[in-house]
């Protein structure tokens, strides 16, 4: 992201003063001519009075003085009109100026190969690629206006392009939209199409996939203390817009969690609460034909991260994660799922171990990170991630699964290597 400098907000300042001093110094100089011309009037009356010089010579002389005189002032006010331009195209860059700086732009640029490996089934290499470009606006204050593209298709999960289709041209697509307004340091609230971060705490992607973009309004609460920092999250996220029913689809959850921390110790717990609406509808948006069961009225989680700053001396810091999920609506008995997973990190890397076990109906099967066996439901799958910053801004991951899906009753590998850039 780039940020103009602080001392950009002077820049109006700066430039009128500059203005001041050009302004003076030109408007000045044909003074001082001004001022010798009167001065050869009054000599050239002198030398007439005392004869020194006769009639005619006093005409022409005269005459070419008052000609000079005369050819100043037009000079002075052809110099006046051209410094008046110049503070107008100043003024303009300025206010230029003042308008870019309520306005960044992000983005990244990702190269992928994916290889996957499904048994039974067949084995597939992939090469693939993602393009994002962000804007953020802050017009006026507490008040955020942002939106992004992508590349990708209409998969809620993935904003990936695959080559292939003959070097065809690829599909960009709106990300996220919304207006977010902070009302203080504690209270603040969006709405549009959500990047959810500052709304929803996650501890991974056992419930939810990285790259889904809700829609609907949200809010957050937020209260620093000597504990840390206590929020309080909720929303309601529209799942379809529904012709059929006078209730459309939607989900509205509530969560409260606590973030604490010294300087050795970090960590953050959360508890939610999820319910889908308009049940007996929901079930048609809601799965990807693993689910056996669409009800998804009442569901608990609890997510949390435990860590360590520097525990070894040696500056890497470690930490614990997990996160549960039940479904309480579901009238069969697969209706648990659970992560947990050691992250450790030192300077430019980092090392990550997860484990899953998510059950057919403990969560609907469209939402989990899609990277694990195809985003489903009723698998168990291990993760082990490796990530390197190569330079600021430039980095390289490999990430790869290997579980089973009990539903399906398949075996999967999947090998991922990416190159990832921002800016």
């Amino acid at each position: 992201m780039y940020i103009l400098p602080k001392q950009l907000t002077n820049s109006r300042n700066i430039c009128s003063s500059i203005m001041l001093i050009i302004s003076t110094l030109t408007f000045s100089f044909p003074t001082y001519v001004f001022a010798a011309n009167s001065a050869m009037l009054e000599l050239i009356d002198i030398l007439h009075s005392k004869g020194s010089i006769s009639d005619d010579e006093y005409s022409l002389l005269r005459n070419a003085a008052v000609a000079d005189q005369e050819q100043e002032e037009v000079t002075k006010q052809e110099i006046k009109e051209v410094v008046e331009e110049e503070i107008q195209v100043a003024t303009k860059s300025i206010n230029t100026t003042d308008w870019a700086s309520k306005v960044s732009l992000k983005g990244d640029m990702r190269l992928r190969y994916s290889g996957i490996d499904t048994d039974p089934g067949n084995s597939r290499n992939r090469g693939r690629l993602r393009y994002r470009l962000g804007v953020t606006a802050k017009p006026t204050d507490g008040w955020e206006v942002a939106a992004g593209l992508a590349s990708g298709g209409n998969d809620l999960r993935s904003t990936n392009q695959t080559f292939d289709s003959t070097f065809s041209t690829k599909g960009i697509n709106l990300d996220y939209a919304y207006t977010q307004y902070k009302f203080n340091d504690n209270i603040m609230a969006a709405g549009g199409k959500i990047k959810y971060a500052n709304y929803l705490y996650t501890a991974s992607d056992l419930m939810w996939d990285s790259d889904i973009n809700p829609e609907g309004f949200s809010v957050n609460l937020n209260h620093n203390s000597e504990l840390g920092s206590t929020f309080a999250n909720g929303g309601i996220w529209v799942i379809e817009e529904d012709s059929r029913s006078n209730t459309d689809p939607h989900l509205i959850y509530a969560q409260l969690g606590q973030r604490f921390g010294n300087d050795s110790l970090f960590g953050n717990i959360a508890g939610t609460f999820y319910t889908f609406s308009d049940t007996p509808v929901v079930g048609a948006f809601l799965t990807e034909n693993i689910n056996s069961d669409s009800n998804f009225g009442d569901i608990y989680s609890l997510a949390g991260e435990l860590g360590l700053k520097d525990p070894f001396g040696n500056g890497i810091r470690t930490s614990v994660i997990g996160e549960w999920v039940k479904n309480g609506d579901t009238t069969t008995s697969e209706d648990n799922g659970y992560l947990v997973g050691v992250k450790a990190s030192q300077g430019p890397w980092s090392l990550t171990y997860n484990y899953v076990d998510l059950e057919q109906n403990a969560w609907p099967d469209i939402f989990p990170d899609s990277d694990r066996f195809d985003g489903f439901t009723g698998i168990k799958v291990h993760e082990l991630i490796f990530t390197y910053e190569l330079m600021k801004n430039v980095g390289i991951a490999v990430d790869y699964y290997f579980g089973e899906n009990t539903v399906l009753n398949e075996d999967q590998t999947l090998l991922q290597f990416d190159l990832s850039i921002k800016f």
